[in-house]
């Protein structure tokens, strides 16, 4: 819940702080956190900075709001990772996040399945190119710590119902042979250097 550098205990190693408040924030735009001399560099010499604006109070304000509640309630977040255990369990696989990716490959399958889910309540977008490379399509799940352990189960067996596991599994079959690495790897970065 803290991001990466948070998780991989080295939060106070790291000069710059990126982050977005769209995701557990639920409001829209990012952030940056860093020193003021950082802050003036990155002003004065970042080219995409130059056609930026402000955020809209009212959206500073919800994510405000959304970061005292997650302070004043840890219990959240302890709800949202007993969710993704859950799910995890429920796939088999290790999760270090509340969005997870189905791997079914094929863009026409991933969007079919998709649909099937939203018919049947589930709004499971399918992420498929030029978002990722070809022959990479997944379903993209976000949990929240709003599902209950219902809500995951039903999940679980609608993914079941639709194929989307059988696919998966078939998926990461046929690609261990062929030497990809799996979405969502580690990726180290190096620590920049101190302004």
């Amino acid at each position: 819940g803290g991001g990466a550098a948070a998780a991989a205990g080295v939060a106070r190693d790291v000069d710059v702080h990126v982050g977005t408040l769209s995701k557990a924030f639920g409001s829209l735009g990012g952030f940056v956190a860093c020193t003021t001399r950082m802050k003036q560099y990155l002003l004065t010499r970042g080219r995409a900075f130059v056609y930026s604006t402000a955020l809209p109070v009212p959206v500073v304000a919800a994510a405000f709001a959304a970061l005292q509640a997650s302070l004043r309630e840890p219990n959240i977040r302890e709800r949202l990772w007993e969710r993704v255990r859950q799910l995890g369990d429920a796939l088999g696989r290790n999760l270090e996040s509340p969005i997870v990716a189905v791997m079914v490959g094929d863009e026409l399958t991933a969007l079919q399945i998709s649909q099937k889910l939203l018919r049947m309540g589930y709004h499971v977008p399918a992420i498929r190119p030029p978002t990722v490379p070809k022959g990479t399509s997944r379903l993209r799940i976000a949990l929240s710590a709003a599902h209950t352990e219902q809500d995951v189960a039903d999940l679980v067996r609608a993914l079941q119902i639709c194929g989307a596991l059988e696919i998966a599994k078939q998926f990461k079959l046929k690609t261990r042979g062929e030497g990809s690495q799996a979405p969502g790897g580690a990726l180290r970065v190096k620590p920049a250097a101190r302004l």
